[in-house]
């Protein structure tokens, strides 16, 4: 393994690992904005609570409750991460120490303690945060068979594709005069994370969306 940032280091496929969650839910706590939830993970997250009962029937429901934006770079293009509570910044769905999401958590909950990144080819490079350096002890892991099990081909598609158009959405963005910025980024907002029917497949619309708002944006920069 190759030191790649602090606390962060590179791992292929083929290595395994020593990790064991032992449900301290120390991985959960001084969290504040550093659980992410992209329009994907905000979708099932939203589906998972309506069915679950919750008086939730959209994604902009569940991203008021749960989520707050955080901007990226001066362009205005920001996005949502889980909002924390308490003295310990706590993850707002953390109660008595376990998860109330287990079965719709974000990404970067499910693939801990690993990191994915796209790469420029497509594919993606693993990355290991060693930040909670108490639960790499144990049974040994496998890193192909974990990302096997925990990140989906849908997942994979839908960060290739995201990660491949945010910085020509970025370029956009800064191309958008001052006066028409905020009607853009209500663009930017509504077909990321808005416009989406919790009854119907999701990488359709998200592509579809994706399209819409290179047009859109495109369109405002004229």
């Amino acid at each position: 393994m190759e030191p790649e940032l602090k606390n962060v280091v590179r791992v292929t496929p083929s290595e395994k690992i020593r990790f064991k969650c032992s449900f301290c839910g120390e991985c959960c706590r001084h969290v504040k904005e550093t659980v992410p939830v992209d329009c994907q993970d905000i979708f099932y997250l939203s589906r998972f609570l309506r069915d679950s009962g919750e008086k939730f029937d959209c994604t902009d429901q569940v991203l008021q409750k749960f989520a707050e934006p955080v901007l990226i770079n001066e362009s205005g293009y920001f996005v949502y991460f889980l909002k924390s509570v308490g003295e310990q910044d706590a993850c707002i769905f953390l109660k008595d120490n376990r998860c109330r999401i287990q079965k719709a958590k974000p990404k970067a909950c499910k693939i801990y303690p690993f990191v994915v990144e796209p790469n420029e080819s497509g594919k993606h490079r693993y990355l290991l945060s060693r930040e909670r350096i108490a639960h790499f002890k144990g049974p040994q892991t496998d890193v192909k068979a974990w990302m096997k099990k925990y990140f989906n081909q849908e997942s994979r598609e839908f960060l290739a594709s995201d990660f491949g158009t945010a910085p020509q959405i970025s370029i956009l963005l800064r191309g958008i005069p001052e006066n028409r910025k905020t009607e853009a980024l209500l663009h930017f907002h509504r077909l990321r994370y808005s416009e989406y029917d919790l009854d119907r497949p999701f990488i359709d619309q998200f592509q579809r969306n994706q399209e819409k708002l290179l047009a859109v944006l495109e369109s405002m920069c004229e």
